[in-house]
């Protein structure tokens, strides 16, 4: 749950908003245009971007989508990877000091989890005073295979475990959001009756009789989790290339497989209580290189205004450096985080879009004994700054893992 947990204490609430997007892509090279598929001409953008894609089969999506989201002045602060799954989380940069507890999960499914064509790619962070989860998964496929889907869902939720003993599982966290290729099929009806109810656009039909909906009435699964009004149709299957649904001699059926739910527990701290809603829920069949339409969903929910306790608080004695000499970099240490060797301290340039693109660092001081009122400190020197352009920089604390646990005031360097 949050980090706060005085019943006593009084907090501003804030409206917060996520962009999420799940596209099975079916091995395709990204598209040379994201705007309509992030919505990048909306006013006010939101504060976080979260892409789950699965059967990607380039390495090119990541490096498109930082490309797409850079003029916009976003971060990635974690990507991670399960075979064809991909997720990777975007925060706008004047949020970026709200963000602590990075970390992410896999869970693999397919092939009796050997091979990992199939599970779920999952990262989770603190935020603003709150904590979330964002899963992405790829279920088994074929529309008898409901059990195994279902199966594939309660592996995901066992198996996930993070480093906070507070939300050491998925249903720990203060909201989940949860997305995907779930694979779940339209029962009940024929590829013809389909297409019919497509054409009248009765998706209300059409949605009584899918797999997913049919097993959270039955309680069998995601007790509790929402999923928006779907007034748009089935995003799977299509002819690459077209709007036409599967044309091929298998004449499949047309479903909804491409899903997002999300979910908030019924908690307040202090006089905050937890809340999401749903802004939009749609799909995008202006893009048309894969068999699935992509589709996206926009939520708000309610953050605190006292921010988050970041693991690591940077105290500088000198915010104007000059790389001829030595600068000392100083820093408190939340009294429940356990550092590790390999952490370290990197500086950036100030408009920096991703953890790899550091211009130097040192490793962290996890030597000195811990003391919440006193600061730990590390030297830069003058040898590893005189390389250094002037201009302005700033110091993320980093886990081995690349996992965001503190960023600095800036810093200029002269």
């Amino acid at each position: 749950m949050a980090l706060w947990n005085s019943v006593s204490d009084v907090f501003t609430s804030l409206t917060t908003h996520i962009y999420l997007v799940t596209w099975n892509v079916n091995g395709k090279p990204p598209p040379s245009d994201f705007t309509d598929l992030l919505q990048l001409n909306r006013n006010p953008l939101p504060e976080i971007y979260c892409i789950g894609l699965q059967e990607m089969g380039v390495q090119s999506w990541e490096s498109a989508l930082m490309a797409a989201l850079k003029p916009f002045d976003y971060v990635k602060i974690k990507s991670r990877q399960l075979v064809g799954i991909l997720t990777i989380m975007f925060v706008h940069r004047n949020c970026l000091q709200h963000v602590t507890s990075v970390e992410s999960e896999l869970t693999r499914s397919g092939l009796a989890g050997f091979y990992g064509n199939k599970g779920a790619a999952s990262i989770r962070m603190d935020f603003m005073g709150m904590n979330l989860i964002v899963v992405n998964c790829h279920l088994a496929a074929h529309m008898e295979n409901v059990a195994e889907r279902l199966n594939n869902i309660d592996q995901i939720l066992s198996t996930q475990q993070f480093r906070d003993p507070d939300t050491d599982n998925i249903l720990d966290h203060d909201y989940i959001f949860w997305m995907g290729d779930m694979n779940f099929r339209i029962e009940e009806t024929t590829y013809e009756k389909t297409l019919e109810l497509i054409d009248l656009r009765n998706f209300k039909k059409l949605y009584r009789n899918d797999q997913l909906y049919i097993a959270i009435q039955e309680g069998l699964i995601f007790d509790m989790f929402q999923e928006g009004t779907i007034t748009f149709p089935p995003t799977y299957k299509f002819d690459p290339g077209t709007d036409k649904y599967d044309s091929s001699a298998k004449r499949r059926i047309p479903a909804y497989c491409d899903r997002i739910l999300y979910h908030f527990h019924d908690t307040a701290y202090g006089n905050l209580k937890l809340q999401a809603k749903l802004i939009e829920y749609i799909c995008h069949p202006e893009y048309k290189m894969s068999d699935h339409k992509p589709v996206s969903a926009i939520i708000s929910f309610k953050a605190i205004s006292k921010g988050t306790i970041n693991l690591i608080t940077f105290r500088l004695p000198n915010k104007v450096w000059n790389k001829k000499k030595e600068e000392t970099v100083s820093y408190l240490v939340r009294k429940d985080f356990r550092m590790n060797s390999g952490d370290w301290i990197g500086l950036f340039k100030e408009d920096f879009q991703d953890f790899d693109s550091f211009v130097t660092y040192v490793w962290a001081n996890t030597k000195t004994p811990l003391s919440p009122s006193h600061p730990v400190s590390v030297h830069f020197s003058s040898y590893q700054q005189m390389s250094l352009s002037a201009g302005k920089y700033v110091l993320c604390y980093l886990t081995k893992k690349a996992s965001l646990c503190g960023v600095s005031p800036l810093i200029e360097i002269v």
